[in-house]
């Protein structure tokens, strides 16, 4: 299999064949992923990458500078041979073959061009994607990784930030990123859910082989064990979590705690609350054949309207389309 990879990672894809001639970049992005562009930046959106899924694969395509852009969402570079430039909020960048660079919502950056033999990984993912026992076991630590998704999760980080990791020795991180790989470019049976089981692990791994750099233009680190539980709370409990079970836990006061919760997080109590609810459904409307009213009682909803009208809100579309879509 990684033989069969690695042939159809070097292999020349049409815009690269394009940019191969004329050394100009070719945007290769639906127009309904760009909500704005200017001389300055390109501002990516949601759409294109996480229709039915959370995490989404690509190779970077060669033999072109890739223009300074930004997005909201997680990124993480994985330079599977060779090496690259690149520009991340103004400061430069270079990885070489088994380097990682994790870069936060909103940082911007730019590519030089990559040569024949620079293969790099882009792999983009929600902070859904990160599972909260992740966050537990990297606060034990006091990794800087925890630091750095923590501010993600809670939208209290306000300077872009990112982590450059360098290859180290031996590391587990080229067998886990191979593997993620063929899941996503061969797909089969449940490779989605081997995708995301696999994500958690690859960042531990980096944490514990790699050396790390936080880049973090304010300097300041968050450790909020308060905020670390409520999001722990629903994570595990969704179907029956309150706020007011979070509140006698912490042992504050519901109304004190809420607007905490709102402060920290720019979102409600019940606002996080029906995101795992559907973040949930989701994952069993398109795993397994559970009628979708057995799923609605299931992840906690109690009124099957109301449902459907998160549901189609978040998603873009009713439950039995995705289903269909799977």
């Amino acid at each position: 299999m990684d033989k069969q990879l690695d042939e159809l990672l070097h292999q020349l894809t049409d815009v690269e064949k394009i940019q191969q001639q004329t050394h100009e970049y070719v945007q290769d992005l639906p127009d309904d992923t760009i909500d704005a562009s200017s001389d300055d930046y390109i501002h990516l959106n949601n759409r294109h990458f996480f229709r039915n899924k959370d995490i989404y694969v690509s190779k970077h395509n060669r033999y072109a500078r890739y223009p300074l852009h930004t997005h909201q969402f997680l990124e993480l570079n994985y330079m599977y041979s060779g090496h690259c430039v690149q520009y991340i909020d103004g400061k430069q960048v270079t990885l070489n073959s088994g380097d990682v660079v994790l870069l936060n919502k909103g940082s911007s950056h730019s590519l030089e061009a990559l040569g024949d033999n620079d293969i790099l990984i882009n792999i983009l993912f929600r902070n859904k994607s990160i599972h909260l026992d992740l966050l537990d076991k990297l606060y034990d630590s006091d990794s800087v990784l925890f630091n750095f998704l923590m501010n993600t999760t809670t939208r209290n980080q306000t300077e872009p930030l990112y982590i450059l990791f360098k290859k180290h020795g031996n590391s587990d991180v080229t067998h886990i990123i191979n593997t993620v790989l063929s899941e996503y470019f061969f797909s089969r049976k449940f490779s989605n859910q081997i995708i995301s089981s696999y994500l958690p692990i690859l960042l531990i791994t980096l944490v514990r082989d790699y050396q790390s750099e936080i880049i973090n233009k304010s300097k300041q680190r968050l450790n909020d064990p308060v905020m670390l539980t409520v999001l722990k709370d629903i994570e595990k409990g969704y179907a029956t979590v309150s706020l007011q079970s979070v509140a006698k836990e912490l042992n504050y006061n519901r109304y004190y705690l809420s607007n905490l919760i709102k402060k920290k997080t720019g979102s409600t109590f019940t606002e996080l609350l029906n995101q795992q609810k559907l973040l949930q459904a989701q994952l069993l409307i398109t795993s397994t054949k559970l009628p979708i009213s057995q799923i609605i009682r299931q992840v906690g909803f109690s009124n099957k309207n109301y449902f459907y009208s998160k549901y189609q809100e978040k998603y873009g579309h009713l439950p039995t389309e995705t289903r269909n879509n799977k």
